[in-house]
């Protein structure tokens, strides 16, 4: 019979690393889960990505970002840029170098309102790939360490994997809530700021499906095993509880002696 108390916190962990990798290396190639950037923001071909070179859209990535062409809403991949663990988009760095850095965004139309708008998200999502990164290790280690515990015959979960886990799922939650703000906050504001220039975003919702499954994975893991250990405990506390030894015949004998002699 299958032990789920001692399977089910490893096996979350396992999966959450998996989705953890996924969410940090999306994009950083041309090739890798492209449909699951944390936000587009598409310049439909208008006076301002008509005949510049600037892109049609340029989605962004936790380390990178992609670039390319719209043809009837269907994407054509021109290219990424090289991954960075402290990344963040520069927008005036990446349109004004499609531009052929002949001109200034705000005369080609740009919103320098959004410019604005991305340099200040800029330190917050900066700061993603790194929180990635710590709880991805976390959940990985947790693995391992359950591979250790089987090896070496421990017990079914220890205080070692409980703080491995609750660790990941707090590092994992950190970025997760950002990309939330950034889906429900910043998406609107770029909308808002752009309306009237064409430019638009959208957040990625297959991103944020799979950064918060991984959340909630490491939380039910974590959960189980935090029980997994306090159930244990109380049992090894009640087995070894002090029991009286039992009298002998002699110790008996002289305490109905003693009792006789009182009488």
């Amino acid at each position: 019979m299958i032990n789920w108390s001692n399977i089910l916190p490893t096996l979350t962990a396992f999966i959450a690393f998996i989705l953890g990798m996924l969410c940090l290396f999306a994009g950083t190639k041309t090739s890798l889960l492209l449909d699951t950037d944390v936000f587009t923001a598409k310049i439909y071909t208008t006076s301002i990505s008509n005949g510049t070179g600037m892109r049609d859209f340029y989605s962004i990535y936790v380390m990178s970002y992609c670039e390319g062409f719209l043809h009837a809403e269907n994407r054509n991949l021109t290219g990424c840029s090289h991954p960075s663990l402290l990344f963040s988009f520069n927008a005036t760095e990446a349109l004004t170098k499609d531009a052929g850095n002949t001109t200034s965004l705000t005369s080609l139309g740009w919103p320098s309102s959004i410019t604005d708008d991305l340099r200040t998200f800029g330190a917050t999502t900066q700061s993603m790939g790194v929180f990635y990164c710590i709880g991805i290790g976390l959940a990985g280690l947790a693995v391992l360490e359950r591979l250790w515990f089987v090896i070496a015959k421990g017990p079914r979960q220890t205080v070692v994997e409980v703080s491995s886990l609750m660790l990941s799922f707090a590092m994992l939650s950190i970025p997760s809530i950002i990309a939330t703000v950034i889906a429900l906050q910043f998406v609107s504001l770029i909308n808002r700021h752009g309306e009237e220039s064409g430019v638009t975003a959208r957040y990625g919702h297959q991103f944020l499906g799979m950064t918060w499954a991984a959340v909630g994975l490491l939380l039910v893991g974590s959960t189980v095993s935090l029980l997994t250990v306090l159930v244990d405990r109380n049992r090894s506390a009640d087995q070894y509880e002090p029991v009286a030894e039992p009298k002998t015949v002699a110790e008996d004998s002289d305490s109905v002696a003693s009792n006789q002699k009182g009488d």
